[in-house]
């Protein structure tokens, strides 16, 4: 990665980490409590994201889903687990959590109300922790490195924490191949903050065993630059615009990672695209 893109990567995360955090923190919780706010647009990414995730679940684990939003994938977990929580602050997504389990019949499964920055009252109780792109919506590095202490916590002896969240680094290197090809770069919106990777791994590392990173990096070269040059999928949320083609595009490339793309690594030591997966070993105290 270029010199310029570090160094341009590292001003953001400075300018996140000496804002003003409360009013950060607040205005995203209002962001989470808008009806037309949309999580991930991309169906297939998030299937490709669950499949990560239920190919490390087992039947007698205790799960915890730590901001599940609405529980569209909490409910698919929770048929591969023991027990499973579901946290989740929003009031608003936590409604839709409660009615989507309800009508999903789950005995096994609650819904809670909680934050991934306070986690005390949970002890070390859960097997599994998973988190979908949740630690990306805090202000800055210090909170985010607080969130991850407390997921720690939250885990018994030997847990697992299967972490999906979004890295500078992947998210750059992409953009950066999209220029090569004329592309415009895909932006940051305002309500995530990002990882610096090589920050990241050295705090997880002193609290797990990192068994397992994983990427789409495929996926990610297929959809945002081998299918943009072709049709358009621009914007953020509710606001995104998108050629009815990309979504065969997509799901022909979500279908191709499954069967044949998910060892090819494009980035290096770094994923190709901003989301990837993690798994998590709690070391021994």
């Amino acid at each position: 990665m270029g010199r310029n893109s570090i160094k341009r990567g590292m001003k953001r995360a400075r300018r996140a980490d000496t804002g003003d955090a409360a009013d950060f923190l607040k205005k995203n919780r209002q962001y989470w409590e808008d009806p037309n706010t949309i999580s991930l647009l991309d169906k297939n990414l998030r299937r490709l994201e669950e499949a990560f995730v239920l190919s490390h679940l087992r039947p007698e684990q205790v799960l915890a889903d730590i901001g599940c939003g609405d529980a569209v994938s909490t409910v698919r977990y929770a048929k591969r687990v023991r027990s499973c929580t579901a946290i989740e602050q929003s009031g608003y997504l936590r409604s839709r959590a409660v009615r989507r389990i309800l009508r999903s019949r789950l005995k096994n499964t609650r819904c809670e109300n909680g934050t991934v920055l306070d986690l005390s009252g949970y002890g070390a109780s859960f097997d599994v922790v998973v988190t979908q792109r949740v630690l990306i919506n805090l202000p800055d590095w210090s909170h985010q490195r607080e969130a991850i202490r407390q997921i720690h916590a939250t885990l018994r002896p030997g847990g697992t924490y299967l972490m999906i969240e979004n890295t500078y680094e992947g998210h750059e290197l992409l953009n950066r191949t999209r220029r090569a090809v004329g592309l415009k770069d895909i932006p940051i919106h305002w309500h995530n903050v990002f990882f610096h990777h090589d920050r990241l791994m050295a705090y997880l590392r002193r609290l797990f065993t990192v068994e397992r990173h994983h990427t789409f990096d495929v996926y990610y070269l297929l959809t945002r630059v081998f299918g943009n040059l072709f049709v358009p999928f621009e914007g953020f949320g509710r606001h995104a615009s998108k050629d009815p083609l990309f979504d065969v595009i997509d799901k022909a490339a979500a279908n191709l990672f499954e069967k044949a793309g998910q060892e090819m690594k494009l980035g290096g030591a770094y994923a190709f695209g901003p989301i990837q997966g993690f798994v998590l070993r709690k070391r021994p105290a």
